[in-house]
């Protein structure tokens, strides 16, 4: 369940980042909303690469 979450979130923050990047021009929002959209959803795959990490721990004990 909370994973479809995670990828739904995922997909937005995505979405921002490209459309910031492409779609904000000179806006003085751009940046900071490209790298918060960007750091958030490096923010995701790690929190799922180690949880999947830890899973795949429990299941081989």
């Amino acid at each position: 369940m909370m994973s479809k979450g995670l990828e739904l979130l995922g997909l937005g923050l995505i979405g921002g980042t490209i459309v910031s990047f492409v779609g904000m021009g000179d806006s003085e929002l751009r940046w900071p909303v490209f790298w918060g959209c960007a750091i958030g959803t490096l923010a995701i795959i790690i929190y799922r690469k180690r949880q999947r990490k830890k899973q795949d721990q429990n299941l081989s004990k």
